[in-house]
């Protein structure tokens, strides 16, 4: 059995930031290429698994994705994300409140920069 499975507006924007932000032209084309296969959704954030083809560059270990703060009047204090690699590949977008619950469906959000 097939899930057609598609990303969301958030976890896009999401991506297309740290493909713009991060500067790595192999992680970039590894999320261009990227077809989600599975999504958890857990009351306070989700785990969104990614696959690219295999024909695409391993993305260098020692590149460090550039991730946006998410702020919505539905977040206690925001939200953050982590995009993690294994073995070059991507393997999963983590989008995670900062305190508190999180809507499944996140409305008038914005990305930011992250403070230092």
């Amino acid at each position: 059995m097939s899930i057609d499975l598609t990303t969301n507006e958030l976890e896009s924007a999401v991506l297309d930031w740290i493909s713009a932000e991060t500067g790595s032209a192999e992680l970039s084309a590894q999320i261009q290429a990227a077809e989600p296969v599975k999504r958890d959704f857990m009351g306070t954030g989700l785990f969104l698994y990614l696959s690219a083809a295999d024909n695409v560059a391993d993305i260098p270990a020692d590149v460090r994705p550039v991730t946006p703060r998410i702020c919505s009047p539905m977040l206690m204090d925001g939200a953050g994300a982590s995009l993690f690699m294994k073995n070059g590949r991507i393997h999963y977008l983590e989008v995670y409140s900062r305190g508190g619950f999180m809507p499944e469906t996140l409305e008038n959000w914005e990305l930011q920069p992250e403070s230092d």
